[in-house]
């Protein structure tokens, strides 16, 4: 053969090696490869408590004035429901308790296999516990089954849903921040009175509001600069430093409508959504918006490189009129733990399912460590006072 053509295979060959060998090895550029999920040896536990209630979830505004007030079902008292953390390998134990007056379950989209995701009904004034073992890595939505899937919708669209962290084996540490997106159907949309699930309206998907971590505009102080229209005055802005890494995990419960997620004068330099077998997630460098769609998480990393206000919106513009958009304050004397109550997360190789400022403060360290051993978050036994996961969640609304 002539030894121009095989020199010209052999150089084929080599460059289709270089070309494809990232994802034959089972990743891709920008995307670190997951070492195979052994057990850690760690169990950790947490407690989820189902009820009905009644919250806010609209400011008093000029598009609500009296603010709006709604008849949800929640998880340990909030929409969404806590946010909680471990990392792949980990154990998590799970106990639901029903404190309601209608049947509730627990469905978890972290696990495989009937045993480690599903709770079963648990009825009023009933608990149960099941295990979870963590070996995916991600950011996963749980919720409320209902009664085994009969008004499942209605349970999530009532706010009973939120987010399971599984910290992968390798990890950058970030700054990160939880955020839920949600869609009310009520059938009052003013101060009247609480309203209450609208069965037609979800069927006819006309969302009355969008709620980002359980309220309309809950994060964004106002909009327009000749004519301002203050939205919640008493909004809390997320803060951070300008170039340092933060990571957001963004649920979206739906239960109908997708997010499509973007932040006004930034990138999303990574996205990870799911997890792929021996690679950590689909990367996306450098996109504009990302779209969630309903009953999922991603994982959201970005830095914000110069002092401002930045906006993260769902870019469906009817959403954002509705309440699905935030502020985010790039400052330098921002800190690790002036997150907004409730959205900050546990670190990696933290003890506690659940964040702290002792957590945050050392997540530097923790982020790179270790852990051997059984270590347990706080738990609530039957009628006892608060848990740490409550004790968060009560942060949030208090």
């Amino acid at each position: 053969m002539d030894k121009v053509i095989i020199t010209g295979i052999i150089a084929g060959v080599l460059i289709a090696g270089f070309i494809f060998a990232p994802f034959n090895s089972g990743g891709i550029p920008g995307a670190s490869a997951q070492v195979s999920a052994q057990p850690t040896g760690v169990t950790k536990k947490v407690l989820l408590i189902g009820s009905e209630k009644e919250v806010q979830v609209a400011p008093d505004n000029a598009l609500h004035p009296g603010g709006v007030t709604y008849n949800a079902m929640v998880w340990n008292g909030t929409i969404p429901g806590p946010v909680f953390a471990v990392d792949q390998g980990d154990t998590l134990e799970v106990t639901v308790r029903n404190d309601g007056q209608v049947i509730h379950s627990l469905d978890l989209h972290a696990g495989i296999g009937p045993s480690n995701v599903i709770s079963g009904n648990v009825k009023p004034g009933e608990s149960k516990t099941y295990t979870l073992h963590a070996n995916t890595p991600g950011f996963f939505f749980y919720h409320c089954g209902a009664d085994g899937l009969f008004g499942v919708w209605e349970h999530i669209a009532n706010g009973m849903s939120g987010g399971i962290v599984v910290h992968p084996k390798i990890e950058k540490p970030a700054k990160e921040f939880y955020l839920a997106f949600g869609e009310i159907y009520s059938n009052v949309a003013d101060s009247s009175k609480a309203g209450s699930f609208d069965l037609q309206q979800f069927l006819n998907n006309n969302a009355t509001l969008i709620l980002t971590n359980g309220m309309a505009h809950k994060y964004v102080p106002s909009i327009g600069e000749e004519v301002k229209v203050v939205l919640n005055p008493d909004a809390q802005p997320f803060k951070v430093k300008p170039g340092e890494l933060t990571r957001w995990y963004i649920v979206n419960s739906g239960p109908n409508g997708d997010t499509a997620f973007h932040f006004i004068s930034g990138m999303l330099d990574a996205v990870r959504d799911g997890a792929i077998k021996n690679r950590y997630g689909t990367t996306l460098l450098n996109d504009e918006t990302y779209g969630i769609p309903a009953g999922s998480g991603s994982i959201v990393e970005t830095t914000f490189p110069e002092e401002g206000v930045y906006v993260g919106v769902d870019h469906d513009m009817h959403d954002v009129y509705k309440g699905g958009a935030l502020a985010v304050v790039a400052a330098n004397n921002s800190t690790l733990t002036d997150q907004p109550p409730g959205t900050a997360v546990a670190p990696k190789g933290s003890e506690s399912v659940v964040a702290s400022n002792s957590t945050l403060a050392t997540v530097q360290p923790l982020m790179t460590g270790n852990q051997t051993g059984t270590e347990t978050a706080t738990m609530m036994e039957n009628n006892a006072p608060t848990t740490m996961v409550e004790q968060q969640v009560q942060n949030t609304t208090g």
